[in-house]
């Protein structure tokens, strides 16, 4: 009876043993793909992505995935899922065009997090981003509050991304209002995000004005860049209201010097690290944070965790993006 009695406690020792190192193998991988444009932000959110892992004991791995070269968005996408990653975390080059991804992940048993850039038409298991409708509110809220009459053009985003529609149609419902006192000269998306696209048409339109130029609705700070190349080119010396968005080092400095008036400063620390904790979340079968949920065109709604922005202009522009660190007061203003 005693043997028995200590083989049953070997065994237990022995299956308590092999429960201990299956926790210890129990290691979230995150695999990440970004398939975007030259936007400093994304390098950015690698690295807070890569820290929040690291906080978390997550393995990840960050594909940037800028050309589609030398692979594809698709190809990192089915390696890293074919490498054993517990979940995905993908912001799409083309909205539209993520079927056969999302395909693959769910017949491999591997959970989506849309980041930051919405998957059209499909399901998605959440989404992690910024609220692009109240972001747009607030930019068409300044620019109309500033200038309500005159000579206007609204630029908007890519149109393959749902972000931008929803960033325009935010804007819309302050501009709107006023267009019997306004004059728009273009309301047209930029194809790519392309700042070199968005100079052409911001050329041809005030050229073809005779010059004259009061607003522009610009929907990234790249294209703001662009907006206030043009005007150069254009040899317009007179103040013109530009809008932004992403407060990137360039913008900063533009707002200090007087060129653009605002942007929109968008917590990447705070996306990051939600995206990566969700994942985990999702991973260990703990619940998950939502506080929105809206239709992607997949038939039904999808969860969302959005997060908003902070507007930023000449006036605040020191508490906002220096005093928190994000900036440093020699990289916006030089050395004195």
């Amino acid at each position: 009876m005693k043997r028995i009695i200590s083989l049953i406690c070997i065994a237990v020792l022995f299956l308590v043993s092999l429960s201990g190192c299956e926790s210890e193998k129990q290691n979230v991988k995150i695999g990440v793909s970004f398939g975007v444009g030259s936007a400093t932000r994304w390098q950015h959110e690698k690295e807070y992505m890569e820290q929040q892992a690291k906080k978390l004991g997550a393995d990840i791995e960050v594909r940037l995935n800028q050309t589609d070269k030398p692979k594809t968005q698709k190809q990192d996408c089915f390696e890293m899922i074919d490498n054993g990653i517990d979940v995905l975390i993908i912001t799409p080059r083309d909205v539209n065009k993520v079927q056969e991804i999302l395909d693959y992940a769910k017949e491999k048993n591997v959970p989506v997090i849309n980041y930051a850039r919405v998957v059209l038409g499909e399901k998605v298991d959440l989404f992690v981003g910024y609220d692009s409708s109240r972001i747009g509110q607030r930019l068409g809220q300044y620019l109309s509050e500033i200038v309500y009459d005159g000579d206007y053009i609204i630029l908007q985003g890519d149109p393959g991304d749902n972000n931008a529609k929803l960033l325009y149609q935010g804007a819309m419902r302050y501009i709107s209002p006023i267009k019997d006192n306004i004059n728009i000269l273009l309301d047209a998306p930029v194809k790519g995000w392309s700042p070199d696209e968005a100079k052409k048409m911001v050329i041809e339109a005030v050229s073809s004005n005779n010059n004259n130029i009061d607003a522009i609705l610009a929907p990234n700070d790249k294209i703001a860049g662009a907006c206030v190349d043009a005007l150069k080119e254009l040899g317009i010396s007179k103040h013109v209201v530009i809008t932004g968005m992403d407060a990137e080092i360039d913008a900063a400095k533009r707002i200090v010097e007087g060129t653009q008036d605002v942007t929109i400063y968008m917590d990447l620390n705070e996306l990051a690290c939600t995206a990566v904790n969700e994942a985990v979340h999702m991973v260990k079968n703990e619940t998950i944070n939502v506080n929105s949920e809206f239709d992607n065109q997949s038939g039904s709604t999808i969860k969302a965790n959005l997060i908003t922005g902070q507007l930023v202009t000449k006036e605040n522009l020191d508490k906002i993006l220096i005093d928190n660190g994000y900036f440093t007061k020699e990289q916006v203003y030089g050395k004195n």
